[in-house]
């Protein structure tokens, strides 16, 4: 199965919010110089279905009470405007475990355990002879006179 966001979508996304199970929206940069402090919105659903406007959601949806009280976050608040690249590392992390988590595989978020079996070796006695060492003398110390 393809991806639901490309490589490029990750690569322009700032800001990505769940708005409910089948719902997300992101909030992507123009690549262009041109255009490069303007944004654009995108509301997607885990079935791949792009949407650019609210009014469009509203009517695809029956429950629209969410999105009346939601706090849609912009892409001019400070947090994204001073931290790019951490809104982009940010976004795209979310955006990947949503996109794991509609495709019905399990979010790995959680690190996995491997239990290894550690096998104790009995301890081996073995009879050492000692030998039996010749006596030191001690050195007497000299009077100078």
């Amino acid at each position: 199965p393809t991806p639901l966001l490309t490589a490029d979508d990750l690569g322009s996304l700032l800001i990505f919010e769940k708005l409910c199970d089948d719902w997300v929206r992101e909030v992507h940069r123009f690549n262009s110089q041109r255009k490069k402090r303007m944004n654009f919105v995108i509301f997607r659903s885990c079935e791949n279905k792009k949407i650019t406007s609210l009014e469009e959601l509203k009517e695809l949806l029956e429950d629209t009470s969410f999105l009346e009280t939601a706090e849609l976050k912009s892409a001019f608040s400070h947090d994204i405007v001073s931290n790019k690249v951490g809104a982009n590392k940010i976004a795209r992390k979310a955006a990947k475990a949503w996109m794991a988590e509609s495709s019905g595989r399990k979010v790995g978020s959680e690190p996995k355990v491997v239990k290894a079996t550690i096998k104790e070796a009995s301890p081996v006695i073995e009879a050492v002879p000692v030998e039996e060492a010749a006596p030191v003398e001690v050195a007497s110390p000299v009077e100078e006179a």
